[in-house]
């Protein structure tokens, strides 16, 4: 059985509060496992755990800023005073950062750094709590999430705000996974990377109102590059998250997978 998961499985879902974080906290609790939620929307994540907490008895999480050491080891140590041994890790957090621009002199330093340390930062911060406890127990799966933004965008900016350092700091995270996966290989713990194309969640959520508000010629030219005609939906990719933390990809570690409609 393809989605199999180790008894009493937990995974921590950071950004687990957004689209594809929401989709993805249904599919692992649909899989059996406990899951965690880091996101630093409270009413957002408040939301989630109503929803889907008090039906599952394997929900909870707290409102955590995933570029903060100290806020990331603390919700680590929650996660783990309220459901024991952490199994998998998987790391939705990210973003393009508020600034809209398009051309590098348009950014400040400190722009820059934010971009870079929402999503590359954070990523090696969860990682370093979560580690210690995989290598312990010779096991554990840890899933990063990069971006098809990765090998770069032409043409205008459309839903994704800062270009640039996304695109540097979602490449980074390649390096990142391939060579953490490379180290951590010996103790039984896999590292991937999910590359998704355009993926819109419910409506209300942060991409989804990005979408919605573009003129319609511009929305048509983003799906232009989607031989199916069509964005990705949040379900698409937690099923790629679920195959990544089941028994089933044990052996396959050190992968960047594009959930894309084959816009590559």
């Amino acid at each position: 059985m393809a989605d199999r998961m180790v008894e009493a499985a937990t995974a921590i879902v950071t950004g687990g509060a957004g689209g594809i974080g929401k989709a993805t906290v249904r599919r692992l609790l649909d899989m059996g496992l406990s899951v965690f939620i880091v996101d630093a929307d409270e009413k957002s994540l408040d939301a989630v755990l109503s929803e889907f907490g008090p039906s599952s008895g394997r929900l909870d999480g707290c409102r955590a800023d995933v570029m903060d050491e100290l806020q990331v080891t603390q919700a680590v140590d929650r996660a783990v005073a309220r459901f024991g041994d952490i199994y998998a890790l998987v790391h939705v957090a990210g973003g393009a950062g508020p600034r809209r621009a398009r051309d590098i002199e348009d950014f400040q330093l400190h722009e820059w750094a934010h971009v870079m340390d929402l999503n590359l930062t954070s990523a090696f911060l969860a990682a370093r709590a979560v580690v210690p406890l995989m290598r312990k127990g010779r096991r554990g799966r840890i899933v990063v999430f990069s971006s098809i933004i990765a090998d770069g965008e032409k043409g205008p900016l459309t839903t994704v705000t800062g270009r640039l350092p996304y695109a540097t700091a979602k490449a980074a995270l390649l390096g990142f996974t391939s060579q953490l996966a490379k180290d951590l290989a010996e103790f039984g713990i896999t590292v991937n990377a999910l590359m998704p194309g355009l993926i819109l969640g419910e409506q209300g959520t942060r991409i989804r109102d990005k979408f919605d508000k573009l003129a319609p010629d511009q929305r048509a030219a983003l799906l232009n590059g989607y031989p199916g005609g069509r964005p990705g939906t949040g379900e698409e990719v937690a099923a790629a998250v679920g195959f990544l933390l089941s028994d089933s990809a044990g052996f396959v570690s050190g992968v960047a997978l594009p959930v894309d409609g084959a816009y590559r």
